[in-house]
């Protein structure tokens, strides 16, 4: 114990001695790290199965899904699947034809609505269901028999599909991914991120010798012969397609406990036989992570359905309540992308931030893909800050600032079924770090960042909905700081020149009438100033040393000789 005690404070020293070193060397990171690239990358081409897939067309709101029970048989010999989906939803208009999605590499059997096989017919990835006509506010079921080979997997979880591996003892080793592919190329949904069902039967059939493991909780297992077992996976909340997986191996069970809020709460890790022990260990931190997440953001919202961590043949995905982990147990990696200071997994405390930025609340289309990562990511550095202080996090999050490329705008085009994924992470993480210091309170901040979490816990959201949320629980207006953060490719310039007792400074690379206050050291004491597109000024001691205190915001400072003329004055603290 007093070793243990005597390296932690060793590593805190070290922490603290790095951090100060990157914080001498912020004005390099910052300066050089940033750029507005003259030209902008193009979104991709509108192709047809993205325009079925990506709109919300009349035959897809005249629908609600209210529950899916997804039942498979999975042949790992042939790399097959077959089985039926019951579709059970609610009308919101009065329709005869509705679209649902299945890849076109599964094959339809036959569509069943009450005791009749109804037609369809397909567009790409869409298939349209002809009904008798149905009314406003009816609740209804159909079925879709189908089977086929799923897509397998070319790199994932970047890109998705199946999943069929060996594990080093040479045995199956097997997982799905689908976001950003879409949960249809495996079973058939409205696959729209915005219409979750309330809850999702996954009933799974594979061999008896392995084991499958599935969202929510294992309500029963069945020996259906034939040397196969059928896994019974109930998920009792919301919960959105892409969300949805199952995952196949020799797996120990681990069962732990986690302290949330004041309860008790039951934790389980499946992990393959061979890293039991070392899984006992690592996954310990998972209990710290729970506290950190909840403290920042409010209660953990699937107790009901468990928390569970499964290993997976790929890095890792934040599919809810069962979190996939492939990250080897490690806590330091030296491209540092999969680690965080040789402390922290990085794997397990990004995805089970989703289970928060992603799982409870979900983009309303993927084009708003960044309030999933861009929350994620902040969670990594909110995390550090929770461990060992806002320094620390602050070198996270430099690190984190020199891979933004500015290329296009965060939120493009919606209802195009684009993934707008580009510079969500790292940018997103570094605009609400950005948010966090504008507003200039973190009691405020914080206490709204939590509210958010709650209020929309289990909801749809868009980023209209974050910026107006955070706009009235502030008391700022908020909506030219969306406007050039998310909606706008370029990062703020600020340009500045100082002459004896004046500092002149402005914005450029801005959308009309930014307005975006800025904290700038004068010898070390803080003044608040409020550029804009015209020159200002603010006076200062003779030969006064001015900082911008760029490691709060996100923002391109460029010392510029030329800002003289039509000075406007500035703002005193």
């Amino acid at each position: 114990m007093k070793r243990i005690l005597i390296l932690s404070i060793i590593a805190i020293f070290s922490f603290n001695c790095a951090s100060l070193k990157m914080m001498k060397e912020a004005k390099h990171y910052l300066s050089n790290g940033l750029s507005n690239p003259e030209e902008a990358d193009t979104y991709p081409e509108l192709t047809e199965r993205n325009r079925l897939m990506g709109q919300l067309s009349p035959e897809r709101t005249c629908y609600n899904v209210s529950s899916y029970d997804l039942n498979l048989d999975i042949d790992i010999d042939n790399k097959s699947i077959s089985g039926y989906n019951t579709i059970t939803a609610l009308a919101i208009s009065d329709f005869s034809r509705l679209q649902i999605d299945l890849g076109k590499e599964m094959k339809i059997d036959r569509i069943d609505y009450g005791d009749k096989n109804v037609k369809y017919f397909r567009k790409e990835d869409a298939v349209f269901v002809e009904f008798p006509s149905i009314s406003v506010g009816t609740e209804f079921s159909f079925t879709v028999y189908y089977h086929g080979i799923p897509r397998v997997a070319p790199r994932p979880p970047w890109d998705d599909g199946f999943v069929w591996e060996k594990d080093k003892a040479d045995r199956d080793f097997i997982a799905v991914t689908s976001e950003g592919l879409g949960a249809s190329h495996w079973w058939p949904c409205k696959d729209h991120i915005s219409d979750e069902p309330n809850s999702m039967s996954l009933n799974i059939t594979v061999p008896s010798d392995i084991m499958c493991v599935s969202n929510g909780q294992l309500k029963k297992t069945k020996d259906v012969g034939n040397g196969k077992t059928e896994y019974r996976w109930f998920v009792n909340n919301p919960i959105n397609n892409y969300n949805i997986s199952v995952n196949m191996g020799h797996y120990a069970v681990i069962q732990d406990t986690i302290h949330s809020l004041g309860h008790v709460r039951d934790a389980t890790y499946y992990v393959l036989d061979y890293n039991e022990a070392v899984a006992r260990e690592h996954f310990k931190e998972v209990r710290t992570v729970i506290r950190a997440l909840e403290h920042y953001y409010g209660p953990y919202q699937w107790w009901e359905d468990g928390y569970k961590l499964v290993e997976t043949p790929y890095l890792g995905m934040e599919h809810q309540t069962a979190v996939a982990y492939g990250n080897d147990f490690r806590i330091y990696d030296k491209s540092k992308s999969r680690s965080i200071y040789g402390f922290i997994d990085y794997i397990t405390l990004h995805e089970t931030a989703h289970e928060w930025w992603g799982n409870s609340i979900t983009a309303c289309d993927p084009a708003d893909i960044w309030i999933h990562e861009g929350f994620g990511t902040y969670s990594e550095a909110l995390y550090i800050e929770y461990l060992f202080g806002y320094d620390l996090s602050i070198d996270y999050l430099i690190q984190k600032r020199k891979y933004i490329g500015n290329k296009k705008a965060i939120v493009g085009p919606r209802n195009q079924n684009y993934w707008g994924f580009s510079d969500a992470y790292n940018k997103g993480a570094w605009i609400i770090h950005t948010l966090r210091n504008v507003i200039d309170n973190d009691d405020l901040f914080f206490n709204t960042l939590k509210n958010f979490a709650d209020d929309n816990a289990k909801s749809i959201v868009c980023t209209e909905d974050v910026r107006d949320y955070f706009s009235e629980n502030t008391g700022i207006d908020l909506t030219r700081f969306f406007d050039q953060y998310l909606f706008n490719r370029k990062v703020p310039k600020l340009e500045y020149t100082q002459n004896n007792e004046r500092f002149y400074y402005r914005w450029t690379d801005v959308v009309d009438s930014f307005d975006m206050p800025v904290n700038v050291l004068v010898n070390k004491e803080i003044y608040r100033i409020f550029p804009s597109l015209e020159t200002k000024e603010l006076d200062i001691p003779e030969y006064a040393t001015v900082e911008i205190k760029d490691w709060e915001y996100l923002i391109i400072k460029k010392e510029n000789a030329d800002l003289f003329p039509n000075v406007i004055k500035g703002e005193m603290p």
